[in-house]
């Protein structure tokens, strides 16, 4: 009479073949998450943008006089009294909420930089993101008003706004 069961190379062949399913989908599941939060980022981009086109009709001037350039949730150069451009836009009611990277960032620095710029220039006015998904060069945001952020800041996105 023959014992019924599995043997331990059976069980190893069903452990591998789980695992091996298992990382495929880890891997599957976080490049649809880095998509969908660029698709978020530029979907932030595209409507402050266009915030910051109705803020012109309304002023006769885009919001970024009297706000401060750079990060949108902080006042860059730390001497007051600009106030964060989030803050102008939201007192503006041109947008309803302070806007933030998906990954919660205000400010940041180096390569790996998740949050939002914005520039205002003789050049016009630029906005700016770090995609997950999108290689970084150096050349990325050359010829606009803060050419050195894909190096500082690893910013691979540029939407102008006038």
């Amino acid at each position: 009479m023959r014992n019924k069961g599995f043997t331990i190379v059976e069980l190893l062949i069903v452990i591998v073949v789980i695992a091996i399913l298992a990382a495929i989908s880890i891997v599957a599941y976080n490049g649809v998450q880095s998509r969908s939060r660029d698709s978020v980022r530029k979907q932030d981009l595209s409507s402050l943008s266009k915030s910051i086109q109705l803020h012109e009709v309304d002023n006769g001037s885009y919001a970024t006089s009297g706000c401060s350039n750079g990060w949108l949730d902080s006042d860059n150069d730390g001497a007051g009294p600009m106030r964060t451009f989030n803050e102008c836009m939201i007192e503006g009611k041109y947008i309803t909420s302070l806007l933030k990277d998906p990954l919660g960032r205000g400010s940041c620095s180096g390569l790996s930089c998740y949050a939002y710029m914005v520039y205002g220039c003789s050049l016009g006015t630029f906005l700016y993101a770090h995609l997950e998904t999108k290689p970084q060069s150096s050349t990325d945001t050359d010829g606009t008003c803060n050419g050195s952020a894909d190096t500082n800041n690893g910013m691979n996105y540029v939407v102008k706004v006038d």
